[in-house]
């Protein structure tokens, strides 16, 4: 089955900015993220199938043999060859030309080009070149509040055949779809070469009333109608952080009250505002006295 468009998996234009992508790869892998959606297979090839647009789009290299040649240029050596004849390029420019190309396949695929530079170097009769390691990804799927405050963790993955056990500062501040990366903790390299390195994708879990716009901190805080139309004080608990907000008489659902500075300190060091916004509950199940009262009370509009 053929591939979809990778600028459409995203639902992005081809011009689209980095900054698009990553915005777009945010929301859809939150949509399809497997801890979201257990035991759905179709969700589980969705979101396979964004992480892998993701990472070609936004990787410069990648997204320009891609915009050249299409997913030709991550399927094998014919797509490449066919250009390679129709522009006429002989077999010692061939590899000079491409090889970048085939390299990344390899490292960001786990494609089988590994004998391709062998080939072409036994030819010559040169000696096989040292080939960096391939790096290895894992989504971490952390709390909410570890994501905004830091934590330390320890996570056991696979690597090289071997379960192994790593310890992962989170960096405070940090967002859904940034990497914490690991030097030297991929692939081993071959022929002498580098290990590749290890890289963790976080995914935040959703919180019960906390949300993050950006920088921004989002805490939904529900009040009675009566509070709303009449005015009153509501308790605010945020982390660590308690105090009490006045309601103005006449609030209406959705409101949002600003705290200045009181939100999410990224990794740059970028802090944004707190935004409490007002979720007014319409009481159920009432008694024959509130019913009475609600009754006059219309009765006056």
């Amino acid at each position: 089955m053929s591939k979809r468009d990778y600028y459409n998996v995203l639902g992005v234009s081809k011009g689209a900015s980095e900054r698009e992508i990553k915005k777009a790869y945010k929301r859809l892998a939150m949509k399809y993220h497997p801890d979201k959606n257990p035991d759905n297979a179709a969700a589980e090839a969705n979101f396979k199938e964004v992480k892998e647009a993701y990472e070609v789009l936004t990787d410069t290299e990648k997204r320009r043999q891609y915009d050249q040649f299409g997913h030709a240029a991550f399927e094998g050596s014919g797509g490449f060859g066919g250009q390679g004849r129709q522009h006429g390029f002989g077999g010692g420019g061939f590899e000079d030309i491409f090889g970048d190309a085939f390299r990344h396949r390899g490292q960001g695929f786990g494609g089988g080009f590994g004998g391709f530079d062998d080939m072409f170097s036994q030819g010559r009769g040169r000696q096989s070149r040292a080939q960096r390691g391939q790096d290895r990804e894992f989504t971490l799927t952390v709390d909410f509040v570890d994501a905004i405050q830091g934590a330390e963790k320890v996570v056991e993955l696979p690597i090289n055949g071997e379960q192994k056990k790593i310890n992962v500062k989170i960096p405070a501040g940090i967002k859904d779809g940034e990497k914490i990366r690991f030097s030297g903790k991929g692939s081993a390299g071959v022929h002498g070469g580098t290990a590749g390195d290890l890289l963790l994708i976080i995914a935040t879990r959703s919180h019960s009333y906390l949300e993050r716009d950006e920088n921004n901190l989002i805490c939904n805080t529900t009040i009675d109608m009566v509070t709303a139309a009449l005015g009153g004080e509501v308790e605010i608990n945020v982390f660590d952080s308690r105090f009490k907000l006045k309601i103005p008489a006449g609030t209406q659902h959705g409101r949002k009250f600003k705290v200045k500075g009181k939100g999410v300190t990224s990794r740059k060091g970028e802090t944004g505002d707190l935004l409490v916004k007002i979720v007014v509950k319409t009481p159920t199940n009432l008694t024959p006295e509130q019913t009475e009262l609600l009754e006059k009370l219309r009765a006056t509009f």
